[in-house]
């Protein structure tokens, strides 16, 4: 901007250093256009005063809109969130309201608005409150002798609390001796009964997986799918929780090595970047991991892009005694959506949905699959799968890094467990003794 010949241009760039610390850091004040100032001959004061002017316009315009929106804060918040998974989350805040509904008098079995404890705060509370709430929880019964809370809840409330405490910044109750001594105190009072899910070994994966109809019109989208997800728990060895949260996009058939399936969070990789996971090719088509992946992949195309129509055509050839996995996927103009769920919900009229399956709902598969065998389904769940493979591979002489590196376990004293429990002559020395 230009002032006229013998005048004096003044602009307001220089007057930051009056304003307040608030508003120099608001960049909406830099962004707005500079104005000058025009008057012959202008003397310092007036220079100073129309630079007080041009601040005070600004600090009226700031204040008039009103503070920054807390962004940053906003963000790390989110971030907070998101350092735990999802389903962790939501069990947490699920045990925050129980803890809430105690802080706020009410008793197990008392009904109430949940307006009544939406201003409870759960962070902070003192070591002795706490206690008294865990106490509370592992004495409270709905029959006499029928404890309320199964033993795993009432670490898994203190857990809850200790994260509520940490991610607003203040010092996690759980790691006071009156907090320990308490827990201490319930273990040793009632200690939790091992239940381990029992291994969905390979013979039975094999009789499980024969005992599944593909051809089956009606049923055809619901068993092609709990198919794949059981050859995909069983050989990637998954947690149902990594096993559902996949997307089409995290999945890609790789030549010689088999399906490559990229592992977005899981429960020791929490920040999305854990390493990825093959269902490599098998000799046996009726376990052959890619072939199932081909199979599900080209009935969802079929629904999504030739109706029912086309879901008729292709389950009409589905078979399990031929491989198919050499067939590729369908051309890039029928791809499915990469953000769609590989493992979706199916609808009651046999159609797959839009929804992702749920963790839950895989160990309903698992076994209503193995009751479909004519055995007895106790003992089973989704860890099963997951269960089995671990069982396979050390029988097979898999070493622990071997294992880990597909089970994504951190520690080998881990494997420990199983060994124990699924395994128990692996290592073990009286297999060295001739009897």
């Amino acid at each position: 901007m230009n002032g006229e010949p013998g005048e004096d241009v003044v602009l307001a760039s220089d007057a930051r250093d009056d304003l307040v610390p608030e508003l120099i850091a608001d960049d909406r004040l830099t962004r707005r256009p500079l104005r000058a100032v025009s008057g012959k001959a202008m003397t310092a004061e007036q220079r100073a005063a129309a630079e007080r002017s041009r601040t005070a316009s600004a600090v009226r315009r700031a204040a008039a809109r009103g503070p920054r929106p807390p962004v940053v804060a906003k963000t790390a918040e989110q971030l907070a969130l998101e350092a735990k998974s999802e389903s962790t989350v939501r069990a947490y805040q699920s045990d925050l309201r129980q803890f809430a509904r105690w802080l706020a008098g009410f008793k197990d079995d008392e009904v109430h608005d949940p307006a009544d404890i939406a201003d409870v705060r759960t962070a902070p509370r003192t070591p002795k409150e706490v206690a008294d709430f865990l106490a509370a929880k592992a004495a409270s019964e709905v029959a006499p002798g029928v404890r309320r809370s199964a033993p795993s809840t009432i670490p898994r409330y203190l857990a809850a609390i200790n994260w509520e405490h940490e991610r607003r910044h203040f010092d996690p109750p759980g790691k006071h001796p009156r907090v320990r001594d308490t827990m201490r105190g319930i273990r040793r009072d009632d200690p939790p009964p091992i239940r381990r899910a029992a291994p969905l070994t390979l013979k039975l994966l094999q009789r499980t997986l024969r005992a599944i109809d593909l051809t089956n019109f009606e049923r055809g989208a619901i068993n092609t799918r709990d198919y794949a997800l059981i050859l995909f728990g069983f050989v990637g060895a998954f947690r149902e929780s990594e096993l559902v949260a996949t997307d089409v996009s995290d999945y890609r058939l790789v030549p010689d090595e088999g399906v490559r399936i990229r592992m977005r969070r899981s429960k020791t990789q929490q920040d999305g970047d854990g390493p990825p996971k093959v269902i490599r090719f098998g000799s046996n088509p009726l376990t052959c991991g890619p072939c199932a992946f081909v199979r599900l992949y080209r009935l969802q195309v079929a629904q999504r892009h030739h109706g029912e129509s086309g879901m008729f055509v292709a389950l009409k050839d589905a078979a399990t005694d031929v491989h198919i996995c050499d067939e590729g996927l369908p051309p890039h103009e029928e791809r499915l959506d990469p953000a769609a769920p590989f493992f979706p919900s199916v609808s009651k009229w046999g159609l797959f949905r839009e929804t992702r399956l749920t963790p839950t709902a895989v160990g309903k598969v698992v076994q209503s699959r193995i009751r479909k065998t004519g055995l007895d389904a106790a003992g089973f769940s989704g860890h099963s799968m997951r269960a089995g493979f671990i069982t396979e591979a050390r029988n097979a002489g898999a070493t622990d890094d071997e294992i880990m590196n597909q089970t994504g376990h951190n520690s080998a004293a881990t494997l420990r467990i199983y060994d124990r429990e699924y395994t128990p002559l692996v290592r073990n020395a009286s297999t060295r003794i001739k009897l």
